[in-house]
């Protein structure tokens, strides 16, 4: 019975070892499979974190301008007005028509509320003061920087761009056409931004009959009327006279008394038929004192008729 009792408590004692042993297993493998999930948590976070980082630097490489970008920009906000754009005229078409250079591709620009008179026109050629305007427009701009203010209507049918040009100084060119009297006011609407002072400067060309206004006529409501400018040019030249002197009067020394046997006779002599008309409108006949053969070019007795 003693054995059995023995043999009993030693079981007891193994299962309780057993036991104790299995609890703490249990436990080792529970703390380390908590570690691996805290470090495994610790470096998901970490690349996670990483990850952001460099996202938010490609970001800002991506977005951020540089230096010298940020200096450009500066400069030319800075150096050109709102609405202007700069640009290189590279030919002159005519008076109001140029050639040039912008955002880096090539337009053709149509001065804004001015027209010059034609000088390769299909139809009207060249017409007067055309050359006149077209050397000025070449001799202000040829190859010259300049700025450009598009107007509220940008282009015309012939696919054009209509602007205001400015040159060094920021004199606008349109207005200095109407100044020198190369170029009337020509309105196409909605581009009448300036028309006011336009019409001012234009008004001041013509009182003072410069250019294109020296010709009575010349200008017309739509354009230039080149038939006046012909018949201004085909009158002759008015012919200023000579003073005509005056009529000499002369008188033959008288002869003594004893050898007077006829009438003695006052004779006039006149340089021309200009002046014996101006005295006789009909003439003389030959036995007139102011008759002289050289006025009787007919040799019909009768000198100076009419």
């Amino acid at each position: 019975m003693s054995n059995l009792f023995k043999g009993c408590l030693g079981c007891l004692g193994l299962l309780v070892v057993l036991a104790l042993l299995v609890g703490g297993c249990t436990a080792f493998f529970d703390v380390d499979e908590g570690v691996e999930v805290s470090n495994n948590s610790v470096i998901e976070t970490e690349v996670s974190e990483e990850e952001t980082t460099a996202e938010e630097q490609t970001t800002e490489k991506v977005t951020a301008p540089t230096t010298t970008e940020v200096v450009n920009k500066e400069q030319t906000a800075s150096s050109l007005p709102v609405g202007l754009i700069a640009a290189t005229v590279i030919r002159v078409v005519d008076g109001d028509t140029i050639k040039v250079t912008m955002d880096g591709k090539e337009e053709t620009v149509r001065l804004i509320l001015v027209d010059t008179p034609e000088t390769k026109h299909p139809q009207k050629g060249v017409q007067p003061f055309g050359p006149e305007a077209s050397a000025f427009t070449t001799e202000q701009l040829a190859g010259k920087e300049v700025k450009i203010e598009p107007g509220i209507e940008e282009r015309d049918r012939y696919g054009r761009l209509l602007a205001y040009v400015y040159v060094a100084g920021d004199k606008m060119f349109n207005k200095m056409l109407l100044e020198k009297g190369l170029a009337r006011v020509a309105v196409y609407p909605p581009n009448t931004q300036y028309l006011d002072e336009f019409e001012k400067i234009q008004a001041d060309a013509k009182s003072k009959a410069i250019g294109i206004w020296s010709v009575e006529n010349y200008v017309t409501d739509d354009g230039y009327n080149s038939e006046s400018y012909e018949e201004v040019e085909s009158m002759p030249a008015p012919v200023q006279e000579e003073p005509q002197p005056e009529p000499v009067t002369v008188i033959e020394a008288l002869p003594s008394p004893d050898s007077v046997t006829e009438p003695i006779l006052q004779i006039e002599s006149f340089q021309n038929c200009t002046e014996l008309r101006a005295v006789y409108p009909a003439g003389v006949a030959s036995d007139h004192p102011a008759y002289e053969s050289k006025h009787d070019r007919d040799k019909d007795n009768w000198a100076c008729e009419n």
